[in-house]
């Protein structure tokens, strides 16, 4: 395998990793899985934060993936929310749960699909983020599961994220059987280039 490009010894530490979407179906689990299992096998202490009620998440932690828990004692260096796929987001009544959230995170990720529909649901949670996130944190639209052939998938990624008022990440995810895999297979089958592109997506989070 080769060697990942991020390392805990090289890169200042964002405590606190939100992947978010008020819109079910966007692959929040599935992105968070990736994220922090690279992060984990790049040497990082890697807490996993499972808000969501379905807990798939925290299933595939214990379970699938059989990651080692963090030794007692040991502080994490990245902590992974995954969040549920119902929030209140709305600007009258915002989830008290989900405000503290993005208050207390370091970098917010909001997963969308590479769609119209898509991005115009993810207004509302992009609002919210923009409203309640501290001065030192970072938000960005993740673009998952693209099918880059098509005239959806080969929209201008710049353009929409102006459209939703921040930046989109380089390394959007591929509608890749690898990545789905995962979820009942583990982190080892995602290999080569699957692999690689995971590891410079966790590193442009924390940048």
């Amino acid at each position: 395998m080769t060697e990942s490009p991020v390392s805990p010894h090289h890169l200042p530490l964002p405590r606190v990793i939100a992947i978010a979407n008020q819109k079910g179906g966007v692959g929040k689990s599935t992105c968070s899985i990736l994220v922090g299992a690279a992060l984990q096998s790049a040497g990082y202490q890697v807490q996993f934060e499972d808000m969501d009620p379905q807990g798939s998440l925290a299933m595939w932690v214990s379970h699938v993936g059989k990651l080692v828990p963090l030794p007692e004692g040991v502080a994490p260096d990245v902590i992974i929310c995954d969040t549920p796929g119902r929030i209140d987001v709305s600007a009258s009544s915002p989830d008290p749960f989900f405000r503290d959230l993005i208050s207390r995170s370091d970098r917010l990720v909001i997963v969308a699909e590479k769609s119209l529909f898509s991005t115009q649901a993810s207004i509302p949670m992009v609002e919210s983020v923009k409203q309640f996130m501290s001065p030192t944190a970072r938000a960005m639209i993740l673009f998952n599961k693209v099918r880059r052939r098509t005239l959806v998938g080969g929209q201008n990624e710049e353009e929409m994220g102006r459209d939703l008022g921040l930046p989109v990440l380089n390394n959007s995810l591929p509608l890749a059987a690898a990545y789905e895999s995962t979820q009942i297979q583990g982190f080892s089958v995602v290999v080569s280039k699957n692999r690689e592109r995971i590891f410079q997506l966790a590193l442009e989070i924390l940048r």
